[in-house]
């Protein structure tokens, strides 16, 4: 199995579906046995499966039988990537110095206040908010600081990183424009567009459809995916929007759709790929259905609207500070000495060869 990280940090447990939280917990075999370790620290298997069930229990709600296996393994899969991320990362600022003072904590008090207001229930301080944390209120106030110091820490390795994409961005805004130039005024002659496109499509060979379309979709379609041909990647049910779903999702493999109307346009969809659901395996979490799709777009042009340059900059940026901060993350793990169990190998960082596949 290939080994992977998460280059985030976890941010909660919200997902949880409940549980009893009166049932009383099972011991736990090999409960002094490491499961990972890294920097120093370690998290013995007992402590993991502790920090499940508080969690659980803290929502007081109860996981259907069938669903129990899944929810404590995908809890178990966040506590121990948050648990390296976070421990390496922690010694690595506090070893070039980094620190959380007063102001720090502060302004991720009001940073934080500003993000729950008007929930309901929603704490009035950051201290209230610690007193319900379910690990107490010591870990709370532990979480928080290595939280403070290791944005620090992430924000000036991005700093340093001198991310300049202005000239990708120039180079969006151009195609955006060229797309929006494929536009039609109005209603009738995008679907009168869309037809004559799905009429070339009909007449054309079966074996050679897909490379027509992706001709068609370079030269016809509205979309930024027109420089790939129309692929829009792979993508699970509920996100596109729902005319668009519904299609993909009934096509087989390889035809092409009829006309489909959306918010943005007019749309031929074609199916590349299918994967059918999996259900979870040990500690592999189940898998929804999926589909690979391309689709050539035809827009009217009163439901154009481009992006400002500032507004791609900031998303490519973002971007690339993602991955600026995922490669010195893995840097730092490897560094860092992590070990794993032997039913906690897929945790450890990818080796050269893994990150190259």
């Amino acid at each position: 199995m290939k080994r992977s990280i998460v280059g985030v940090m976890v941010a909660g447990m919200a997902m949880l579906a409940g549980c009893d939280k009166d049932k009383a917990a099972a011991p736990v075999e090999g409960a002094d046995e490491m499961a990972v370790a890294v920097a120093g620290v370690t998290l013995t298997r007992g402590q993991l499966e502790s920090d499940i069930d508080t969690l659980i229990a803290a929502n007081g709600q109860e996981i259907p039988a069938e669903q129990q296996d899944y929810i404590r393994a995908m809890i178990k899969n966040q506590l121990v990537q948050t648990f390296l991320l976070e421990n390496a990362l922690y010694a690595k600022a506090t070893a070039e110095g980094y620190v959380a003072t007063d102001e720090d904590i502060k302004a991720r008090e009001e940073e934080f206040l500003k993000v729950v207001a008007g929930q309901p229930d929603a704490p009035k301080t950051l201290e209230e908010f610690m007193e319900k944390f379910p690990f107490g209120k010591e870990r709370a106030r532990e979480e928080l600081t290595h939280a403070i110091v290791i944005k620090k820490l992430l924000d000036d390795v991005t700093a340093k990183a001198n991310i300049d994409v202005s000239a990708e961005a120039g180079e969006i805004l151009a195609k955006i424009a060229a797309d929006n130039a494929k536009s039609v005024a109005s209603d009738e002659e995008a679907k009168a567009k869309i037809d004559l496109i799905k009429a070339a499509l009909n007449v054309t060979p079966a074996e050679q459809v897909a490379a027509k379309f992706a001709e068609l979709a370079q030269a016809e379609s509205a979309c930024p995916s027109s420089k790939k041909g129309g692929d829009l990647g792979t993508f699970t049910r509920g996100q596109m929007v729902k005319e668009f779903d519904e299609a993909a999702f009934a096509l087989p493999v390889g035809v092409v759709s009829d006309p489909v109307k959306t918010q943005f346009g007019y749309h031929l969809i074609m199916v590349t790929e299918k994967t059918p659901a999996l259900e979870a395996v040990g500690d592999e979490p189940a898998a929804p259905e999926s589909v690979r799709a391309s689709h050539i777009l035809v827009k009217v042009s009163s439901e154009q609207k481009e992006p400002s340059m500032d507004d791609v900059v900031a998303y490519l940026t973002e971007q690339e500070a993602r991955k600026v901060q995922q490669e010195y993350i893995i840097q730092v793990l490897k560094e860092s000495g992590v070990q794993a169990g032997e039913d906690f190998q897929r945790f450890l960082p990818p080796t050269d060869e893994e990150k190259a596949e």
